[in-house]
């Protein structure tokens, strides 16, 4: 089908009249005979450098907002203003309504999956449509669909997805929003209806270069084109709030805080918290307040529930939440995955920087005599942070299993030489192979103590010199354990 006419409102002459337009992209791999091709700034070149190639792959005409001084035979049209209007573009391109749609945003240094997977089931508990897109793929209402791998897609894939949502009725759409993208703006223009940042910590230096940076990143979800002003879970703040700068400071003044102990907060809550069953939660949030109990296992995936429902406040009500909190939470597979085995527990996260173990291994240390602990570090990735991996792992851990973690093409030998740097490594097993530490480790597990396994979580393969090798941190465990769940 000719899609020529749907977008030719943004074409001010005729240059396209002869032209069949069937698909619509940016990135000139994903070019198709009869795409449109949209030549356009990208994360560090721009889109005109490959018109050649867009070309030779099909493209019937392109638009950009740059001059092209490449000798093609296809038409070009140029809008100035062209990021103003690509998402205009794109809706107008797949037949879609702006009103059709409520996004939200999220981002943090950690909890992000866990928090906009929370809030999309709340909504599909409620029987309303839903989309989640992030870190596990994308879910439309209940079924999984493959991205490109990113956290966040760019817009032309975020189209892509959503061109499949003609649910009849508003759908909500919740979106992790990486570091990388807020940097890159790979979001363009899109309106949120709200946006919310859990925490800052330090991580993903390998591409900010700098802590000041990777900030900044994170505090320009304030600048997003919100409806609303973002929500700040501020006490997760705490430690970097004396180190901003003002114009960093700025962009905090601009927000909405959730808090436990700010009084001046406009979400306030408070949790009484049970690791051995329900948890009581009270929320005092502008539109309601409300009393709840929950079942999680973890005190800060039960913050990530309740910045989940600050998320949404608008458009749940007390009597909404109290349905879904009679059913259990379902969270993302690999965050906070408890697995009940006959000789005793162990958990799987997908903490993989020093300040996400620490939260997850000194919440333990007050309920287990012990704590066993297998993890690694990524190759090929921000290698400050490994001695301080290791740090905190041997600090609240028993016994630590130094493994593999996505070695990438850089050796396991300098990994590990970067983590033991300034680290008293005795107490420390190194086993390369990620199935043996895994094993070594279930050897030491009892019900008195807890089996933690850190990095991969729901990630279900080793990337290995360019090869995605098959392996679950969770089946692992299943195999070895021959299944014996109690």
């Amino acid at each position: 089908m000719n899609k020529l006419s749907l977008i030719k409102p943004f074409i001010k002459t005729d240059v396209f009249d002869q032209c069949t337009i069937t698909s619509i992209t940016d990135d000139s791999r994903d070019v198709q005979i009869n795409s449109l091709f949209v030549a356009r700034q990208g994360a560090g070149m721009h889109g005109k450098e490959f018109v050649k190639d867009a070309v030779k792959k099909g493209a019937s005409c392109v638009i950009s907002d740059q001059i092209i001084h490449h000798e093609i035979d296809i038409p070009i049209y140029y809008i100035d203003e062209l990021e103003d209007l690509i998402t205009k573009i794109l809706f107008s391109f797949y037949n879609l309504s702006e009103s059709d749609f409520i996004f939200f945003g999220v981002t943090g240094t950690n909890g992000k999956t866990t928090t906009a997977f929370m809030a999309h089931n709340i909504l599909r508990e409620l029987q309303r449509p839903s989309v989640y897109v992030g870190t596990l793929g994308a879910i439309l209402n209940d079924d999984l669909v493959e991205t490109k791998g990113n956290t966040t897609p760019g817009i032309f894939e975020l189209f892509k997805i959503l061109k499949d949502c003609k649910f009849q009725q508003k759908t909500y759409v919740f979106l992790e929003i990486s570091s990388h993208a807020l940097t890159q703006k790979r979001l363009s223009n899109l309106v949120f209806s709200q946006t919310l940042l859990l925490n800052i910590q330090s991580d993903h230096l390998d591409y900010h270069k700098t802590e000041t940076n990777y900030i900044n990143a994170k505090l320009s979800i304030t600048d997003l084109n919100n409806k609303n002003p973002t929500i700040i879970l501020i006490d997760q703040m705490q430690d970097i709030l004396p180190s901003l700068s003002d114009d960093q400071k700025k962009q905090l003044s601009k927000s909405r805080l959730l808090s436990a102990v700010n009084l001046s907060a406009e979400f306030k809550y408070f949790i009484q918290y049970n690791p051995e069953g329900h948890s009581k939660i009270s929320l005092n949030f502008p539109n309601f307040s409300l009393e709840m109990s929950v079942l999680l296992f973890l005190k800060f995936n039960i913050e990530n529930y309740i910045s989940a429902i600050a998320l949404i406040s608008e458009h749940v009500s007390p009597n909404d939440l109290k349905k879904t909190s009679k059913t259990a939470i379902k969270l993302p597979k690999g965050r906070g995955e408890i697995l009940s085995l006959k000789q005793g527990k162990v958990l799987i996260d997908f903490a993989h920087d020093p300040q996400s173990m620490k939260n997850i291994l000194f919440e333990l240390n007050n309920y287990y005599v012990e704590i066993i602990l297998v993890f690694g570090c990524g190759g090929d990735r921000d290698k400050s942070k490994r001695s301080k991996m290791l740090q905190v792992a041997q600090n609240f851990s028993n016994k630590v299993f130094f493994t593999s973690d996505n070695n990438r093409y850089e050796s396991f030998s300098s990994i590990v030489s970067d983590a033991i740097n300034g680290n008293n490594h005795m107490d420390t097993e190194i086993i390369e192979d990620r199935q043996e530490a895994i094993a070594a480790a279930l050897q030491c597990l009892t019900k008195e103590n807890i089996l933690v396994i850190l990095g991969k979580g729901h990630e279900t393969f080793m990337d290995i010199l360019g090869s995605k090798v098959p392996f679950n941190d969770r089946d692992c465990v299943l195999k070895i354990s021959a299944n014996e769940i109690n």
